[in-house]
């Protein structure tokens, strides 16, 4: 009897615990699976005013709820295009940073990939010899914003030959570098430097370099002031109020 009674009440208790735990589960709110979608970024850093290729993306999974406005979900809606701004690695394209080729020309015209493309509209892709003496030159990058000074000697009818410094051109940006400075013996070769420049600038920058020397002034991107400064000569350091000017 006493064995019955006991086979009756480990049921019970089996019957209890079970109950017990249905109702737990049904308590507990299982979270429902976080809905994705697919998000263009870049896989490498990416320099600004050059044509994105395929290999510089890749594709991450986000949630949808955080998904960027304006942003890719193929390779293919980005590959091709100008990139108007600097990227690292990890960073999101959005369609404001990008300008399509089609802009510039067909592609019946020219290939896609061809650096014209990445020139802005108004501007001559102009490449200009730095030397690196004295200057910020080896640290300018594609993307940069920089000042042009020239440094060349004129005749000035009343005191003769003299030595001046100008700006030639201002808030230019740099499309790309070429061939780095080496040295050959005791004489640094100077470094090119593709800039973005309009008509007039360009041919006062070619004047420049043809005549004397070129030196760029690495600028803030978000600083757009602009200088109307006179060409200034040696005399400048005679002036009593050259410290109040020149500070």
């Amino acid at each position: 009897m006493k064995r019955k009674f006991y086979v009756f009440m480990a049921v019970v208790s089996g019957l209890v615990f079970g109950l017990s735990v249905y109702y737990y589960l049904q308590s507990v709110k299982i979270p429902a699976l976080t809905e994705t979608k697919p998000l263009v970024i870049a896989a490498t850093d990416i320099p600004a005013r050059s044509i994105v290729q395929k290999d510089q993306l890749q594709v991450k999974d986000i949630p949808v709820d955080g998904y960027p406005q304006g942003g890719a979900s193929l390779i293919e809606d980005v590959a091709g295009k100008i990139l108007i701004v600097n990227l690292t690695k990890g960073d999101v394209l959005l369609s404001p940073m990008l300008e399509s080729t089609s802009k510039a020309g067909t592609k019946n015209e020219t290939n896609s990939n061809s650096f014209s493309f990445t020139v802005p509209q108004g501007k001559r892709a102009v490449a200009v010899p730095v030397g690196l003496a004295g200057g910020v030159n080896h640290i300018v990058k594609p993307g940069d914003r920089v000042d042009v000074l020239i440094t060349m000697d004129i005749r000035d009818e009343k005191e003769g030959s003299k030595t001046i410094t100008s700006l030639a051109a201002q808030d230019v940006l740099v499309l790309n570098t070429g061939d780095n400075a080496v040295n050959d013996g005791d004489k640094i070769q100077a470094s090119s430097y593709i800039l973005a420049l309009s008509v007039p600038q360009a041919m006062s920058v070619t004047l420049g370099s043809e005549k004397g020397s070129i030196r760029l002034i690495l600028r803030n991107p978000v600083n757009k002031e602009i200088f109307n400064e006179k060409a200034v000569d040696p005399s400048i350091y005679l002036s009593p109020d050259y410290f109040n000017h020149y500070k």
